[in-house]
């Protein structure tokens, strides 16, 4: 049970402006949690290109009759993902007038001084639509020299180089690949190419990707699935479990409590699943606290597929992905009223879901 005063709420993260993504649209998601000691925000992203531009973390809430506008932080992006994890202590969510049920955007903008770009955008309520309207008002700021409706000091140039690169090393900790150096290093050279990319580079569209020249072909070659290196991950990463009491050789399966650990399991092993495009995983995610994940591997007819479950009441309670799922129901369930799981199963030779 939550406690009192308690806020959590999970929000999807869609492209608004494109020419920002790499290889496809970008995504993501957004967590904001909040009590009586103030306001969590994190946030995950991928396929957003990197070095293009300063990505800034904005927050519009609702304040008075107006809205309040709080330029939160900056996201870095390193090989096509973006973490971003901030916390809003008591004093500083007064002084800015501000309620984690007030908020009713959460943006990703690229700021520049003839144009704001908005390449992720999530709205924090149901019945809110976006508003372009938010758009000129943080036009009018950065147009104004950025007076913003709210009461803080802007960061010195010292300050905020401490606070860019206490974010790096936040995000370099989590590549333990090389040294302290070498992974500086090749941040930067990312960091170049990218802001090349940037100005070359369309979105590429996932139903009509055009035609692909040898470049292409070999970059789809060096894109091929892990699935080994996949299978050794959620061995390491996640419990083993037994959700349908019939223990099957050719099925393996793991419990799965972290939606951001899963999601950048599978994009190092190069396997493209839209898990926090879909509302329907992450409310499965937050009421039943775990997701399904697995293999199948037969040797009879030579099929290996990566097989997700998402947990639900019953096979009325929508499918995360629409007719290419199937539900399998379980006997004895330890999570509440839920009776059986969602299974969609992907082709670890092609990435493509089986239909």
């Amino acid at each position: 049970m939550e406690r009192p005063g308690y806020f959590r709420k999970y929000i999807i993260l869609e492209q608004l402006d494109p020419g920002f993504g790499m290889q496809r649209a970008p995504d993501g998601f957004a967590r904001l949690e909040g009590d009586r000691t103030g306001i969590a925000l994190s946030i995950q992203v991928r396929f957003l290109k990197e070095g293009a531009q300063p990505y800034t973390v904005i927050l519009i809430y609702e304040k008075d009759a107006d809205i309040g506008v709080f330029r939160i932080g900056t996201l870095q992006i390193i090989s096509r993902i973006g973490s971003f994890r901030r916390f809003l202590d008591h004093d500083t969510v007064e002084s800015l007038d501000l309620r984690a049920e007030k908020i009713r955007y959460i943006l990703i903008a690229s700021e520049h001084k003839e144009k704001v770009f908005i390449p992720l955008a999530g709205c924090c309520k149901k019945t809110v639509k976006w508003d372009e309207s938010v758009r000129r008002r943080l036009f009018g700021e950065k147009a104004a020299g950025g007076d913003e409706p709210v009461r803080r000091k802007p960061l010195s140039a010292e300050k905020a180089a401490e606070s860019n690169e206490s974010v790096l090393q936040m995000l370099l900790s989590k590549d333990k690949t090389g040294t302290v150096e070498e992974r500086k290093e090749r941040y930067e050279k990312q960091e170049t190419a990218g802001k090349e990319e940037r100005k070359k580079d369309e979105d590429i569209s996932v139903s009509n990707p055009g035609r692909r020249d040898d470049k292409d072909i070999s970059e789809s070659i060096k894109n091929k699935i892990d699935d080994l290196k996949l299978e050794k991950k959620l061995k390491e990463s996640f419990e083993p479990m037994d959700p349908f009491s019939n223990p099957r050789h050719d099925y393996s399966w793991y419990r799965v409590n972290d939606i951001a650990k899963l999601s950048n399991i599978l994009f190092s092993c190069n396997l493209t699943i839209p898990l926090f495009a879909n509302p329907k995983i992450l409310v499965g995610l937050f009421k039943y606290r775990h997701l399904l994940s697995g293999f199948y591997r037969s040797d009879i007819n030579n099929m290996n597929y990566f097989v997700l479950g998402v947990p639900a009441k019953d096979e009325t309670d929508g499918k995360p992905f629409e007719n290419i799922c199937r539900w399998v129901q379980v006997k004895n369930s330890e999570f509440g009223d839920m009776t059986g799981y969602w299974l969609v199963y992907i082709n670890l030779k092609d990435g493509e879901f089986v239909c």
